[in-house]
């Protein structure tokens, strides 16, 4: 794997995160300063959506960390016992 394209991919969640949650704030501020019960609703919602969101992208970091850890390790030592085998 290649580790810049993972890091890459992790910055690039990581900014849709942080822009859900600021979309997400000036979403639920207003409605709740007005008490305006549908607003309330609606930022609820998308409070809840973005929640969700962040929590599906933290465990799909989390199973690419444990899968790029595990082949690490497997080419670690494959190349461990193939150094052994040719001499």
């Amino acid at each position: 794997m290649n580790w810049t394209s993972n890091l890459e991919e992790f910055l690039k969640q990581l900014s849709e995160i942080q822009r859900g949650v600021f979309t997400s704030m000036s979403t639920t501020i207003p409605s709740m300063q007005s008490g305006n019960m549908p607003n309330f609703q609606e930022a609820l919602d998308n409070t809840l959506k973005l929640q969700e969101e962040i929590v599906t992208s933290s465990l799909e970091l989390q199973a690419l960390l444990a899968r790029l850890t595990i082949e690490n390790q497997k080419q670690l030592w494959d190349n461990y016992f193939n150094l052994f085998r040719k001499k």
